[in-house]
């Protein structure tokens, strides 16, 4: 948003932080305060419950101290203490305490008098005086079934029943309740019924503010006092409320034992804060109207509001007369900056006082203003002097370009044929490499030929060795065997011999069989006699049969003995002489072989080792070779490098001549354009 004074575009800034800032304040203590009120609020309703609490507890647990003495008296002495004697207890104890409206003993069938089963005398006020009844006494009435009568059986301590309407005397009371032990076992209790006018009065005499009211409730809803006369009066709870609103926070209040809640009732809404009684769990309330809670705070907002307001109109006033005084001093700053843009330093400086920074500014102009227009003084009396030395530059840029042109065309050519003899000894190096290369494998090559026939030469060595000791070994074998074979022939007679042995031992079996045939015909005929004999000439008889056969065996043994040697002695004959006649001489042949496979191997060797020689003398030349391109290639290198190096320099030299006459050109024109602008400036009147 553009504003074209300075006093509304300070105020459009400044005025809504400020309000910005006073609506924040007043929220902030808005929300302070209302929370200081709820705590004190709260700490005067607390203060004002228990209070009140101490007082209604007070009376409870005087009833209950009153019970428990009457008990303890009873208890002692009730089986010899007759019931005149208690009746006087009991007035005297009713006439001396306000709040006591009656108060009874009720014992067990038969446990006071044995002749009967309901005694239960009860003495009340009547007016100034005290009264005893017995209508109580009887099956009708049956107080053995009464709150007040279960309730001090079922329990060991003193109990106050929830309020209730008697019909003998027409009010509503509440009872307490204590049982009577003796002897261990409970024989009755003790009521002391109380008059709840009193409590009712406390109840009505809490004030709070101006709308803050107490309300007293049993613990089953009944209403005791406050709220509503007529529904006190009529014994209502106050679930039986008109208002859904204050029937739900009386059931929100029964439920728990203290805290604070509200209700509506018409357009208003109220609040409050409640306690139990512990002796009785009686709910006490206090109800206030929440607008008189809340009416400081709405006071407070008022005076913060009205404090704003009056706060924003002054700050505008100030505003305004501080920005009046700052708006005409920018003006004569604004006035004289003008004129300085439009040229004119005939003008007078500012004059402002103070140490603010207008001030500072207007200083600063001033000072801006002098060192301006010396300055602008004297870029005008040296602006043709500028403009002459700019034209004599121009002119000699152009001639050192011009020399300058020439040099570059010259160092160009100059540059192309050191290139090009840079290829050339670059391609001649890499065919001196690609010769060098061969005669290394050649070289390579010679020495695994060389390396290859010294290890011919070896194993034609060994082979001829070997095979002159295996030619040696069939000569030795040759011999031994045949001499081996010609004594096993020899040894062969011998089964001949076992043979022509065994034929005399067959003539003989046959001579034994004939003999032994002849003493068994002697023998037979000699009778008894020759029995014994020609049992033995049968046995021998035998003998010579199986010696016979044995014979035949043997000589049918020695014939396949016969036959195996002579097939033994045929095949060792070819056997010999396949190895004097085959394996022999190609011993011999194989060992001719070698002699003439060592001879070639060594003609190899010799030849290989030539061959080596003049590969090495080769890769000797080709080194010195190689070195000598390699020292060329690196001179031409080296002169096209110094000459690229110079070609960069008098390029970069031939661009900056460029550039100087082009800043001759650029200077010249600055220069007119100088004096053209310092023209516009004025310095005198």
């Amino acid at each position: 948003m553009n504003f074209k004074k300075i006093g509304t575009k300070m105020l459009v800034m400044i005025l809504p932080v400020l309000v910005l800032a006073q609506i924040v304040l007043t929220i902030m203590s808005a929300t302070s305060s209302n929370a200081l009120v709820d705590e004190k609020t709260q700490q005067a309703m607390e203060a004002e419950l228990k209070a009140n609490n101490s007082i209604v507890g007070g009376y409870l647990r005087d009833v209950k101290t009153l019970a428990d003495a009457i008990v303890i008296s009873v208890a002692d002495s009730y089986t010899y203490t007759q019931w005149d004697d208690y009746e006087k207890m009991l007035q005297d104890m009713i006439a001396t305490n306000d709040i006591v409206l009656g108060s009874g003993l009720w014992f067990e069938p038969y446990a006071y008098d044995p002749e009967q089963q309901y005694y239960g005398p009860y003495v009340y006020k009547d007016g100034n005086s005290t009264v005893t009844t017995w209508d109580y006494s009887n099956a009708e009435y049956d107080y053995f079934n009464q709150e007040y009568y279960t309730n001090a059986m079922g329990s060991d301590v003193a109990m106050i029943t929830d309020p209730y309407y008697d019909p003998s005397s027409g009010i509503v009371m509440s009872s307490c309740s204590t049982p009577i032990v003796a002897g261990g076992k409970k024989i009755g209790c003790v009521t002391v019924d109380i008059q709840l006018t009193a409590i009712t009065d406390i109840i009505a005499n809490v004030k709070v503010g101006k709308t803050g009211v107490g309300i007293l409730t049993a613990a089953n809803g009944l209403l005791i006092a406050g709220h509503d006369d007529q529904m006190v009066q009529d014994g209502k709870s106050v679930s039986e409320d008109s208002n859904p609103s204050f029937v739900a926070m009386a059931e929100d209040v029964l439920k728990n034992p203290s805290g604070v809640t509200g209700y509506q009732e018409g357009k208003t809404n109220y609040k409050v804060f409640y306690d139990t009684i512990e002796e009785t769990g009686w709910k006490f309330m206090i109800s206030i109207d929440g607008y008189e809670l809340l009416q400081p705070i709405y006071l407070l907002i008022n005076r913060l509001v009205l404090v704003c307001i009056v706060a924003v109109c002054i700050a505008i006033i100030i505003i305004i007369i501080g920005i009046g005084g700052v708006a005409k001093t920018i003006k004569r700053v604004q006035k004289f900056a003008t004129e300085l843009a439009g040229g004119d330093f005939t003008v007078d400086q500012l004059s402002i006082k103070g140490k603010d920074e207008l001030a500072i500014m207007s200083n600063s102009l001033n000072e801006m203003y002098g060192n301006n227009k010396g300055v602008i003084q004297s870029i005008s009396d040296y602006a043709v002097e500028i403009n002459e030395s700019s034209s004599n530059l121009k002119y000699s840029a152009g001639e050192l370009k011009t020399e300058f042109d020439k040099i570059v065309d010259i160092m160009t050519s100059v540059n192309a044929d050191m290139m090009n003899s840079s290829a050339a000894t670059e391609e001649l190096s890499a065919s001196v490499d690609q010769v060098a290369q061969s005669a290394d494998n050649l070289n390579e090559e010679t020495k695994n030929s060389l390396d290859l026939a010294i290890d011919i030469e070896k194993r034609a060595t060994d082979i001829g060795k070997n095979s002159q000791e295996a030619f040696d070994k069939s000569q030795t074998l040759q011999a031994s065997f045949q001499e081996k074979l010609e004594e096993s022939i020899s040894q062969s007679q011998v089964v001949e011999n076992i043979g022509e042995m065994a034929s005399v031992i067959a003539d003989i079996a046959d001579q034994i069989t004939l003999l032994s045939l002849n003493a068994s015909i002697e023998a037979a005929r000699a009778g008894e006699q020759g029995k014994g004999f020609a049992v033995v000439a049968t046995e021998i008889g035998k003998l010579a049969g199986q010696t016979s056969d044995s014979v035949e065996k043997i000589q049918e043994t020695i014939s396949a003995i016969k036959d195996a040697f002579e097939g033994l002695s045929t095949n060792a004959k070819s056997l010999l002489d396949y190895v004097s006649d085959t394996v022999t001489p190609d011993y011999k042949n194989f060992v001719g072989v070698a002699e003439r496979y060592g001879q070639d191997a060594e003609n190899i060797k010799n030849s290989s080792e030539q061959l080596s020689i003049m590969t090495d003398s080769i890769q000797n030349i080709m080194s010195e070779v190689r070195l000598a391109l390699q020292n060329i290639a690196e001179a031409t290198q080296n002169t096209a490098a110094n000459s690229g190096e110079v070609m960069d320099s008098i390029d970069h030299l031939s661009g900056t001549v460029s550039n100087i006459n082009d800043m001759s050109d650029e200077q010249n024109s600055i220069s007119d354009n100088l004096s053209r602008v310092v023209s516009q400036f004025k310095l005198s009147e």
